[in-house]
């Protein structure tokens, strides 16, 4: 783990006054052989105009994939949380002062991991509210790493398979939809130092001796502390065929090459389900000339051979090759030829959905032919619902009439911040975004909605929300 980051979202808008800095965020220290303790100072300012009261605490420090916690109930043998020794724990702090706060971290000559860890919190309290007072936490992380070597070992402790179409639950189905499959795969690290790794997962099926698919996995969500598990959740637009299915890893972390593998057993009733995925799912066509063409792939998703042909209710549109023949997960390379002089099309995006002959096929994501065409209109409004403690709804409406590729971020000083990630909205389409923060927390001219066309890099529109 080269570098851990901790982001840490504090609602400091109208009580700016009640807040302190701390540095570093991070303390990574490196030990040498039969050091007995070791000292290091955060930095602690105050540069509100009233003086600041905080309260210091320690606390245990692990990540489990992407979440961050700082109690791991029982005695954690890496935790470095009753090694420390704090000169006080609480602070007095005058306006515009600043000080260095020193740590001494007393190091157990029984220790046989590689890396230990932990966390300092300095707690700040917040404007009064009724009820309820805001208290602000100020983390500063501490990794320790030790001259032994690192022993990367993880295993697969549990395998699962859910297949959407057959046996997977409601709260699946409503979470990923009615076709493809789910794998949940839990990994203990028996290694001494953080598994972060940076790789992929490889789905085979050793019935037919063939790599279904492979997840990327990255060493900033694929995290487990040392003697800890983790439990991972994946979707793969994929049905897999009865028999062996074996789950392999593979990856680098902190430097050391890591591999894992576990097998099981798929037994289920035969599918008579198929799927065909197009890729992009959006194919758009800007109608400036009379003939259009666009590359398209045509991949079969499940464990089945079948047939299948494609249109559209445009009937200037072509899709070739006009009829699919697809073996088990093959891909095949095709094309779409749309003639503008055979058909009229509105201003903006005219969008046709593909049709399929084959009952047992699904079309997966239901694909698009987006033809954009002559005046375009990009537009949307926006509206406050909802409002609650904590929460609130924003309702956004597409007025235009190009599709859109909406997010909403925050800016504060000059810095902003993403709220939500890239969606897209269709023309005429509402769509209700839920934040969860209070809607009185949020400063005038700071939250923003970003939108521009289907297609496009860059972000051309900017509308405060709201309006």
């Amino acid at each position: 783990m080269k570098k851990v980051a901790l982001l840490i979202f504090i609602f400091i808008f109208s009580i700016i006054n009640f807040t302190i800095t701390i540095y570093p965020l991070v303390n990574r220290i490196n030990i040498t052989p039969n050091l007995d303790n070791t000292e290091i100072t955060i930095q602690v300012a105050n540069q509100s105009p009233v003086a600041a009261e905080v309260i210091i605490e320690l606390s245990d420090f692990i990540i489990e994939g992407t979440n961050y916690l700082y109690d791991t109930k029982d005695e954690y043998k890496y935790s470095i949380k009753n090694w420390i020794t704090l000169e006080s724990t609480e602070l007095t702090l005058q306006p515009g002062k600043v000080i260095d706060y020193p740590i001494k971290i007393n190091i157990p000559n029984n220790f046989d991991g590689a890396q230990a860890f932990g966390a300092i919190h300095f707690k700040q309290k917040g404007e009064k509210r009724g009820m309820f007072e805001t208290v602000f936490d100020y983390i500063s992380l501490i990794i320790l790493d030790f001259p032994k070597s690192k022993i990367m070992r993880p295993r697969i402790k549990d395998l699962k398979v859910y297949d959407l179409t057959a046996d997977a639950s409601k709260s699946l189905i409503q979470k990923y939809g009615n076709f493809g499959s789910v794998i949940e795969i839990a990994i203990e690290n028996e290694g001494n130092a953080v598994l972060a790794l940076n790789g992929e997962i490889r789905l085979i099926s050793r019935a037919i001796n063939r790599i279904i698919t492979s997840i990327p996995i990255s060493n900033s969500d694929f995290i487990v502390f040392p003697e800890r598990t983790v439990k991972f959740e994946y979707f793969v637009p994929y049905i897999f065929p009865n028999g062996t299915f074996e789950a392999q890893i593979d990856g680098v972390s902190q430097g050391l090459r890591v591999t894992a593998s576990s097998k099981m057993k798929i037994e289920k009733y035969k599918n008579s389900k198929n799927a065909l995925l197009i890729n992009p799912e959006l194919i758009l066509l800007n109608i400036d000339s009379k003939i259009k063409n666009a590359k398209v792939i045509f991949q079969n998703l499940s464990p089945n051979s079948y047939e299948i042909s494609l249109s559209t209710k445009n009937k200037a549109m072509e899709i070739f090759p006009k009829k699919l023949r697809l073996s088990p997960y093959s891909k095949i390379n095709g094309f779409i030829k749309f003639d503008s002089r055979e058909t009229t099309l509105n201003d903006g995006d005219n969008i046709f959905e593909f049709k399929s002959n084959n009952e047992n096929a699904i079309l997966f994501n239901r694909p698009k032919v987006i033809l954009r065409y002559g005046n375009l209109i990009t537009d949307c409004t926006s509206e406050i619902t909802n409002v609650a403690t904590d929460t609130f709804t924003i309702n956004i409406k597409n007025t235009g009439n190009t599709i859109l590729i909406t997010k909403i971020i925050r800016k504060t000083g000059l810095q902003t911040t993403d709220l939500t990630d890239e969606f897209l909205i269709f023309p005429k389409e509402e769509k209700g975004i839920k934040l969860d923060f209070a809607f009185n927390d949020i400063v005038k001219n700071s939250t923003f909605i970003l939108f521009k066309p289907y297609g496009n890099d860059k972000f051309t529109n900017t509308k405060e929300i709201g309006r």
